[in-house]
C-alpha cells in the first residue's frame, strides 16, 4: 500500500508503507504526471525512530546498497525500476567513496543514460556515508513499458 497525497491536483505526495516515516518534514517522492522525484536516501530510510535512534551498518557497501535498495522500493511503488532513473545525485562522507561507489552503480544500473552528480558533505547522522537522491521518468520507454 502506498500512501500518497495530492496536492494541488498536480503533484502527488508518495510515501510508500514498506519504507519507515521520514525522520523529517517532507515526503520519500513526488510524482508529477509521468517524473518521480525522489528524496535524499539513505540506509536510513527503512528505519524508524528519530534520526539519533536509527543505526546505521557499518560498512559503506552496506549503506550503499540499502540506500540504493530503499529507492527502489519507491519505484517499485510506482511501478518502476532502477532503470527508469534518468538523474541521480550523490552525497558522500568521504571522496574516497567515489570508486566502491562507482562500482555499485556498474552493478545496480549497468545501462547508461542516466546523469549524476556528486557532492561531498557532513551529514546529520553520525557514521552516515552516502545519500541519494534520484529522479525518473515512468513514462513509455523502448520497451513499451
Amino acid at each position: 500500500m502506498v500512501d500518497t497525497v495530492t496536492k494541488n491536483g498536480a503533484v502527488v505526495a508518495v510515501n510508500p508503507s514498506s519504507l519507515a516515516e521520514p525522520a523529517g518534514h517532507f515526503d520519500r517522492a513526488v510524482r508529477i504526471g509521468d517524473f518521480l522525484h525522489i528524496s535524499g536516501t539513505s540506509a536510513l530510510t527503512n528505519l524508524t525512530g528519530t534520526v539519533e535512534e536509527r543505526t546505521l551498518p557499518e560498512s559503506f557497501r552496506e549503506q550503499a546498497e540499502t540506500t540504493f535498495d530503499n529507492i527502489e522500493k519507491v519505484l517499485v511503488s510506482q511501478g518502476g525500476t532502477l532503470a527508469d532513473i534518468y538523474e541521480i545525485r550523490v552525497t558522500l562522507s568521504d571522496r574516497d567513496l567515489f570508486g566502491p561507489l562507482n562500482e555499485i552503480l556498474k552493478e545496480r544500473m549497468p545501462a547508461r543514460g542516466f546523469i549524476g552528480s556528486g557532492y561531498v558533505a557532513g551529514f546529520m547522522a553520525p557514521h552516515m556515508k552516502i545519500e541519494v537522491e534520484a529522479h525518473a521518468y515512468l513514462g513509455l520507454t523502448t520497451t513499451g513499458r
